[in-house]
């Protein structure tokens, strides 16, 4: 069978055809998308929003890269799934936005419930970069790291591992048991200061884990429940007393993961509807819109879109 290079994206749906993508998949591709997707033929893009529009700089790349997408693609309704209200009016010239959290969008089926003894005080699943702010944990005394590091900050993942050489580190655990090392641990850390909405937030959610959250932009905070999270300050010493906090204060797991998607039955629902409205019926949501993530092959055969490299199809 020949082999396909597919485009960053997942088709939820054929006829009419509703394509979803993390948003600078999109923009930062839009040639390809160009060549590969068949000129004149309406189609929706879901755009997913990977990082907070409050940052300004960001917003202005969003912006710039909408309005090429609009003259490459005048065929195309696209829709902002936005994980801030703020951001709203923020990108509305833009393009269309809903509130539609990405969170929502967790198999739960992935994440078992945390049973019985820990093995760990907290887990941290979080790329060793800068923006993730790992040194915050550096007093967390029984600490899981996961998390893999980018070949031009060795250094930055060397001066990280020297702030806390009594942890355990996993460079990589594959997406399928994530939830399970998760489940060994009494907590989970949220500890960046700006980002996306942080998929690994609602995965603690949904193994039952509360959480240790320093404060962010990005729309994490608006899928956790109040009552499973602690708000630490950006010392490391406060992120150990949320650690502790957690272990001398544990919450029934089974709460938290059926709080967490009480939550998340609201942002499905938005979506639902939106996707009904197109397609003319319900359409099956896959984990994580089938984005960023990894797909088995039939998965890229009946919803990826091949790309095109010899010109427009």
């Amino acid at each position: 069978m020949p082999f396909f290079n597919y485009l960053p994206a997942y088709e939820l749906n054929r006829s009419p055809r509703i394509i979803a993508a993390f948003d600078t998949d999109f923009l930062r591709n839009l040639d390809a998308f160009r060549r590969s997707l068949p000129q004149g033929k309406p189609f929706t893009m879901l755009l997913q929003t990977g990082w907070s529009v409050l940052v300004p700089r960001f917003a202005e790349e969003l912006k710039s890269g909408m309005a090429q997408a609009h003259r490459l693609f005048p065929e195309a309704r696209i829709v902002f799934l936005v994980n801030e209200k703020e951001a709203i009016p923020i990108l509305k010239d833009s393009a269309e936005c809903v509130w539609c959290h990405q969170n929502a969008f967790l198999d739960p089926g992935r994440y078992p419930l945390a049973k019985g003894a820990r093995q760990f005080d907290a887990i941290y699943v979080a790329r060793i970069t800068p923006f993730k702010r790992h040194a915050l944990a550096a007093k967390v005394p029984n600490l899981h790291l996961v998390g893999a590091h980018s070949i031009p900050e060795t250094d930055y993942f060397n001066e990280i591992m020297h702030t806390v050489p009594h942890a355990r580190w996993d460079e990589k655990v594959n997406s399928w048991l994530v939830g399970r090392h998760m489940a060994k641990a009494s907590c989970g850390l949220a500890l960046s200061s700006i980002e996306g909405a942080m998929f690994v937030c609602g995965e603690y959610s949904l193994c039952g884990l509360p959480v240790v959250n320093t404060k962010n932009i990005g729309g994490r905070d608006l899928m956790l429940p109040e009552f499973s999270e602690f708000k630490a300050e950006d010392t490391p010493e406060s992120v150990a007393e949320g650690v502790e906090h957690w272990k001398s204060n544990p919450v029934p797991p089974q709460e938290i993961r059926e709080a967490f998607l009480r939550i998340a039955s609201e942002h499905r629902a938005v979506l639902d509807d939106l996707l009904a409205s197109i397609a003319g019926r319900r359409v099956k949501i896959p984990h994580k819109l089938g984005i960023r993530c990894r797909l088995l092959f039939h998965q890229k055969l009946l919803h990826g879109i091949r790309q095109n490299n010899k010109g427009r199809i």
